[in-house]
Formats: structure tokens, C-alpha cells, sequence
């Protein structure tokens, strides 16, 4: 049974990543990142087809990655993620819920109730339910960790996402609860929170110009790509932050410092 290589910060560890199958994806480059860095990865996407292409691209860099399609609005799809990594890997270590979206985008005068209560489940129930099989699969057996994407929206009010800002705020106090209630397990839960990030789905924002527009709006001046989050998600993952769980950590290029206001005159 191949557990990853010795080496590097997740050598002989065994992670799940949702929504990993498309490229660019915050999802894909969190699971590029844990294996490189010796991870198993169990990774996951609704389409067969590209979960497959998925997983051939990722093994021909000499990774271990094992596919599981299926949506994560399924509840059968999180227990078969866990069942994977024990029945190939023999244990679970860490979790990454990227699932997410919106199921409507316009004014909130005319958006209705199922509209809103779909986006709400969307983000946060399918992230609840692969957290508890993870414990029925042993994550909390060796101090495992959980890190959920969130998203910079909740800081905005952008009257088109008012479904989805709530969706994410409810996923912060989701993962800030799980961190309370499993921290005596010894499982740590974090969330990082995306600004506009270069993936498959913003694509039609910054493939013109790679993002130079979009980036020279932001404090850093450049746009946030998926490699930046996974950078954050393999810190929080990791032994460096031991000490470190409930908390949500904006990787959006200083979006969040931004606001209006006025100079007063001299």
C-alpha cells in the first residue's frame, strides 16, 4: 500500500479534496500541492470524464491521486470519498471541502426561496456531511484537519450575490463551530476565503489580459491565482499550524483592505 512519499510535510498522510477535477481549480491545486508534498489524495469532481483526465494528469507527475466522481449534494458521494481512502490508503488524515456557488445571481428583490435555500445547502451541508464520515473514517484518530473555502463575498454587499455571501457567512460559522466542537478530538478546522481567483470558472475575467486589469485593482496588484489558496491550504493542513483552528484567512491580494471613504480637505 503506496501512503505517499516519505518526504516532505505530508509524507505518509491521506487527504480528500472536493471539487478537484477542473483546471484551473482551487480544488486541483490544493491536490497538486498535498501530493508533491507526499500526500495520498482521494480527489473529486461531478463529471466522470474529467475526474478521469484529472487523475491521469496528476499520476503522470508520479503523484498518488485516486478519482471518486459524484456530487457532493449526494450524501452517498461522502461516504464513498472516505471509503476510498481507508480501502486504498488505510487511514485519513486531512479534508478540503472546495464545493460551492451560487444558484442565482440578481436582485434580491426578486430572488425566491428555493433559490436561496439551495445556495445556503450547496455550501455548507455537503462540507458537514464529508466532515462527519471523515470522523466515522478515522480522522480524528491522529490529530486530522479540515480546511473549508470560503469566500471574500461575505465582506461585500454586492445586491446580485446576497445568496451567496449568506451562504459563505454560514459556512464561516460552520467552520467555526466544527473547530470548537472537534477540537477535543484533536481535529483542527480553518477556512481560507478567496478574493476573484484566476480559476476554470472566473476564466471570462482575466483570460484576455491573464488578469493585469483585474490585478492592478487589488492592494498587491496582482490577481490571486488557485496556487496562492493552496498554498493556504497546505499551512493550515500542516504540523506549522499546530495551534491554529477556527479561524478563516483572506488570500485575495488585499481586497479586503479596500472600501471607500473620503479625504478631508486640507
Amino acid at each position: 500500500m503506496d501512503t505517499g512519499a516519505a518526504g516532505g510535510r505530508f509524507g505518509g498522510r491521506v487527504a480528500i479534496v472536493t471539487g478537484s477535477s477542473r483546471d484551473p481549480s482551487i480544488g486541483r491545486s490544493t491536490a497538486r500541492r498535498l501530493a508533491r508534498e507526499g500526500a495520498s489524495v482521494i480527489i473529486n469532481g461531478r463529471s466522470d470524464e474529467a475526474l478521469r483526465t484529472a487523475e491521469r494528469e496528476l499520476r503522470d507527475e508520479g503523484l498518488e491521486v485516486a478519482g471518486v466522481a459524484g456530487s457532493l449534494q449526494d450524501d452517498a458521494t461522502a461516504a464513498r470519498l472516505v471509503d476510498t481512502a481507508i480501502d486504498r490508503y488505510g487511514r485519513l488524515d486531512a479534508v478540503v471541502n472546495t464545493v460551492g456557488g451560487t444558484r442565482y445571481q440578481g436582485s434580491p428583490r426578486d430572488i425566491d426561496r428555493a433559490a436561496y435555500l439551495k445556495t445556503v445547502e450547496l455550501n455548507t451541508w455537503g462540507t458537514i456531511a464529508l466532515v462527519q464520515e471523515a470522523l466515522r473514517g478515522g480522522l480524528a484518530d491522529g490529530g486530522g484537519a479540515v480546511v473549508n473555502v470560503s469566500s471574500g463575498t461575505v465582506n461585500k454587499t454586492t445586491p446580485s450575490m446576497i445568496a451567496y455571501a449568506a451562504a459563505k457567512a454560514a459556512l464561516n460559522a460552520v467552520t467555526r463551530t466544527l473547530a470548537r466542537d472537534l477540537g477535543p478530538l484533536g481535529v483542527r478546522v480553518n477556512a481560507v476565503a478567496p478574493g476573484l481567483t484566476k480559476t476554470s470558472g472566473t476564466r471570462s475575467m482575466w483570460e484576455s489580459d491573464g488578469g493585469a486589469a483585474a490585478g492592478r485593482n487589488l492592494v498587491l496588484g496582482r490577481l490571486t491565482t488557485a496556487e496562492d489558496i493552496a498554498s493556504a491550504c497546505a499551512f493550515l493542513l500542516s504540523d506549522e499550524a499546530a495551534s491554529i483552528t477556527g479561524v478563516v484567512i483572506d488570500v485575495d491580494g488585499g481586497n479586503h483592505l479596500q472600501g471607500g471613504g473620503w479625504t478631508p480637505m486640507a
